[in-house]
């Protein structure tokens, strides 16, 4: 599972060589509208040619020369530039995306990293491979504070689990597990997503995912679910606890990542004193300690 970084790096590359095809693009179309501009530089890049096989031979006299050329005709084509209203830095190699120079990632007014929006297709990639292939449509923007009529309690679960995201909420050494409790339908799943694309955004791996689905992941991304910056495993309920090894799994899932302080958030309809009491035992005891997300306080 490649984290967003990692493929915005390996797209490195490709944006490199997009640059130097912009600038042989746009050196042709200079040159083709002004050919005089091209005759100037060919005469220049010889005298260039000739300096440097003056300088081997140590012949100072012929050094001089060739500077004094190459003063010239840089004068000739400054003027040539100036009259023809062409960009004097038409040859330069230029960065594709003004807004993060070709980095990925922009900062803003608070310092804080943010993947750049000419990085549209690693996000969608990142969002396939992090578990949320599914949800293309699930976007933090059209999250509704209003829906259902409870507009205080949903925005609060929401702050909640974005202070969780980032490291802002209240600290807690006990544990950094997260249970987020919300009654059924009531768009627990779609608000998840939303966090984890979040933290995908701000440049953090994340992962979303089903706990039923624990059972058939491969053993590579359970590897990599155990460290990532950001956890959320869905629709967790004490019998899924019980039933095809997960109770296992999932317990060695948190306990590699309570060990590093790794946030984790288990989504479940269920209050937290039911699943404290019928989970799988090794479960058990850490939700007892885990941190509470819910507006009913179940």
């Amino acid at each position: 599972m490649k984290t967003i970084k990692e493929l915005i790096s390996e797209s490195l590359t490709e944006v490199a060589a997009s640059r130097e095809i912009n600038r042989e693009e746009n050196i042709r179309r200079v040159y083709k509208a002004c050919p005089e501009l091209k005759d100037i530089d060919d005469q220049i890049l010889n005298v260039r040619n000739n300096r440097f096989i003056a300088v081997i031979d140590k012949d100072e006299r012929l050094i001089k020369r060739f500077d004094i050329a190459e003063e010239e005709l840089q004068a000739k084509r400054d003027k040539i530039i100036l009259r023809n209203n062409i960009d004097p830095e038409f040859d330069v190699i230029k960065n594709i995306c003004d807004k993060c120079g070709d980095t990925g990632f922009t900062k803003g007014s608070d310092g804080t990293l943010k993947v750049c929006s000419c990085r549209k297709r690693e996000l969608e990639t990142c969002y396939e491979n992090s578990g949320m292939a599914d949800f293309t449509s699930y976007k933090m923007k059209n999250y509704r504070d209003d829906y259902l009529g409870d507009a205080l309690g949903r925005k609060k679960i929401k702050n909640e689990l974005l202070k969780v995201l980032l490291g802002l909420s209240e600290s807690d050494e006990k544990s950094s597990l997260w249970i987020y409790s919300a009654a059924p339908q009531s768009g627990k799943t779609f608000l998840s997503v939303c966090v984890c694309k979040t933290a995908i955004n701000l440049g953090k791996s994340a992962y979303y995912g089903k706990c039923e689905d624990l059972a058939v992941i491969g053993t590579d991304t359970l590897d990599d679910i155990k460290r990532i910056d950001f956890l959320v495993l869905d629709d967790f309920a004490d019998s899924v606890t019980m039933t095809n090894n997960i109770g296992s799994i999932l317990n060695s899932i948190l306990e590699i990542r309570a060990a590093s302080k790794l946030p984790t958030v288990l989504v479940t309809p269920f209050p937290k004193t039911e699943l404290v009491n019928k989970c799988d035992m090794r479960i058990s005891g850490k939700l007892s300690s885990a941190r509470l997300i819910s507006k009913e306080g179940r």
